[in-house]
């Protein structure tokens, strides 16, 4: 992902790049005996980031019985890195345990929860005896975030009130927190875009990167407020912008919240994920794992990081898969795609000096695809593998035979 944008090889020591190349210029580089893997017609790629995400915390809802089983799941689906969305006391206990083990095969960043799914549910400053971490070449486990559920999964219930959720960010960013905050619709926009202006200025800047998760329903004015202060959107580019609105109008009596109809209320400022990118801002795509699965059933061909690429190409849904007029307006290239996953996610995540792309000392993260996303329709992307993940240099995953006994040896 950096200049130039294709390379022949790659050198990792000790856990970092070394060295990014030709393969004359890395070999030189290369002590005797190093170990050379021939990935082939295969492409390797900045390891991918899913830095929204709860592959672990929910597993229950999709069927996996153990962190191990969620974790392991991650790596095949091609995650370097997941960000864990929604912690509490007791998933941040369950985490540390599994980094304190040396149990994490890939590197988790989790978000500390600061409220509960209901009116006035608030946890408080229940971090305040903690310190944001940066982390370092062998941490697997970054705690520097906190996560606010400003508005419900449809965007019709508010959990907070304005004055607390603004006395709440401004306490978290005045002691060094990051803050991401659930914000579908464009009265959680306005509400969380006066909490930031608040805390951090109407032009910013934005030295810690608060986030704005989901960010589905964004007028003009706000998000030409949401560049002037520099605010990270996190959006999921697999086709879930009319699933979501969809799936939203359709809520009633059957459902567990009052729906609401998105396209009534406002078609052109839906799943601006076009109008995002062009306003410069760093624009990260996630899975929002498992929230988007159909029937909570995780299969191989959804929730990896070629699915989102594809979707942001073609808007197509899962459950509703011929892609609104509204989403056509706002897709993105592959190219752009990629970003959203590595440089913008890293981003994201705070990280973008050791993540998302691969240069002399970063982290020695890649996923290795089956194809050129750059040189592929949607439908050709989704139908690409994924060929191995690795984490440090080490192969966390590998679905090839032939490289698994290479990535050995």
């Amino acid at each position: 992902m950096d200049d130039p944008p294709i390379a022949e090889a790659i050198l990792i020591e000790d856990g970092a790049v070394a060295a990014v190349g030709t393969r004359d210029e890395v070999m030189a580089l290369a002590c005797d005996g190093v170990n050379v893997v021939d990935i082939g017609d295969n492409v390797a790629y900045p390891g991918f980031i899913d830095a929204h995400a709860h592959w672990i915390g929910d597993r229950d809802y999709y069927d996996i019985g153990s962190p191990e089983e969620a974790m392991d799941q991650a790596v095949r689906h091609g995650w370097t890195t997941i960000s864990e969305q929604w912690v509490d006391d007791e998933r941040i206990t369950e985490l540390e345990g599994l980094a304190a083990d040396g149990a994490l095969p890939l590197r988790v960043d989790a978000y500390l929860a600061l409220n509960a799914l209901e009116v006035g549910g608030y946890y408080g400053d229940w971090y305040a005896d903690r310190q944001p971490q940066t982390g370092s070449l062998d941490d697997r486990l970054r705690v520097r975030g906190l996560k606010i559920h400003l508005d419900s999964g449809s965007g019709a219930v508010l959990y907070w009130d304005s004055a607390t959720l603004t006395e709440t960010i401004a306490r978290a960013n005045e002691s060094g927190w990051q803050v991401s905050v659930h914000a579908v619709s464009t009265e959680a926009q306005e509400m969380v875009l006066d909490a930031f202006e608040a805390a951090i200025g109407a032009t910013g800047p934005n030295p810690l990167h608060h986030r704005i998760e989901h960010a589905l329903q964004v007028t003009d004015e706000q998000l030409a407020r949401m560049r002037a202060m520099d605010l990270v959107p996190v959006i999921q580019l697999d086709g879930v912008a009319g699933d979501w609105v969809q799936w939203a109008a359709s809520l009633g009596d059957e459902g567990s919240e009052v729906g609401r109809d998105y396209e009534e209320e406002g078609i052109e400022w839906l799943g601006r994920w076009r109008d995002l990118v062009d306003a410069g801002l760093h624009v990260a795509a996630t899975t929002d794992m498992p929230w988007f699965l159909i029937d909570f059933k995780l299969t191989d061909d959804i929730g990896r990081p070629q699915d989102q690429v594809a979707g942001g190409m073609d808007g197509r849904g899962r459950v509703y898969p011929e892609a609104p007029e509204w989403v056509l307006d706002q897709l993105l290239s592959a190219e752009e795609g990629l970003k959203a996953l590595t440089v913008d996610a890293a981003w994201a995540l705070g990280d973008e000096a050791k993540r998302g792309h691969l240069a002399v000392g970063t982290y020695g993260d890649v996923t290795i695809l089956s194809g050129d996303v750059t040189d592929a329709t949607p439908d050709e992307i989704r139908a690409m593998t994924v060929v191995a993940t690795i984490v440090d240099g080490v192969a966390a995953y590998c679905g090839d035979a032939q490289m698994c006994s290479q990535l050995e040896d």
